[in-house]
């Protein structure tokens, strides 16, 4: 049944939770925030780098900024640095897990940041282990209004197209019932939340998006008709507006209905 299987797909990645092997720890010195989820850093041979941390956006804001630079102080010499699978992104930046040590346990800055509402969870393909641990975290900082979520600049949004477009090129996460769902002849999957797809709210997936389902024993995605989904990525027109999912983790299951049975 489709409510059995897409739980399947919500414990899969729970059980992925946990962040990668600490067999590539480096120890770094930081320098700066460069945003809320960015920053610079001398590496261990004192050299300047730049990095990006993983499964996070910040709130584009001074105050996401201000927050990210507290940590890095707090951190200090201490900051460890762990290389995601996602590897580099366009401006040739590490993707990274960032953590030290206090006396209470582990900090990691992805955590603090969301769970302060200066960072909203931003799933990558290679870099959404710890989607789901995030995911909990920023649900708390939702109910309490904390950070972005409090002043506005964090909110989900619904599927009306209309209401949509003035929000085009822009991180969003979106909210809502999946109408229907096709298939293109190459593959492409399009999960449509309106009755017209030249002009609703669409999101899509390629062929290789599909198999990061199965590789990962996930339900198909062809699956969710009928579902109430909350999908986050970048907002964009094609055929009304549009979000490209490329990793499992951008797309959280709110309520799968048993599929009528046909006689």
């Amino acid at each position: 049944m489709l409510k059995i299987a897409l739980c399947v797909l919500v414990l899969a990645s729970l059980s992925a939770c946990r962040a990668p092997e600490r067999a590539e720890v480096s120890s770094v010195a930081p320098l700066g925030a460069r945003s809320g989820h960015s920053f610079t850093y001398l590496d261990e041979a004192g050299v300047r780098q730049a990095a990006l941390l993983a499964g996070i956006r910040d709130a584009e804001t001074p105050a996401s900024r201000e927050r990210l630079q507290r940590l890095l102080d707090e951190a200090g010499d201490a900051l460890q640095l762990i290389e995601t699978d996602a590897g580099r992104d366009r401006y040739d930046r590490p993707v990274v897990l960032a953590l030290f040590d206090r006396t209470t346990g582990e900090a990691y800055l992805d955590a603090d940041m969301v769970s302060s509402g200066q960072a909203m969870v931003w799933p990558r393909p290679d870099a959404d282990q710890r989607a789901q641990i995030l995911y909990a975290l920023e649900a708390e900082a939702r109910r309490a209004g904390e950070g972005a979520w409090g002043s506005g600049a964090f909110t989900i949004r619904d599927p009306d197209p209309d209401r949509l477009a003035q929000h085009l090129d822009s991180a969003q996460i979106i909210e809502g019932r999946v109408v229907a769902v096709g298939e293109a002849r190459n593959g492409r999957l399009y999960l449509n939340f309106g009755l017209n797809w030249r002009t609703d709210f669409t999101v899509s997936l390629n062929r290789a998006d599909r198999e990061r389902f199965e590789t990962q024993g996930l339900s198909d995605p062809a699956q969710l008709e009928g579902a109430v989904i909350r999908v986050r990525g970048w907002l964009y027109a094609e055929n009304g507006p549009m979000i490209h999912v490329a990793s499992p983790a951008q797309i959280e299951i709110l309520d799968a209905p048993d599929p009528t049975p046909m006689p």
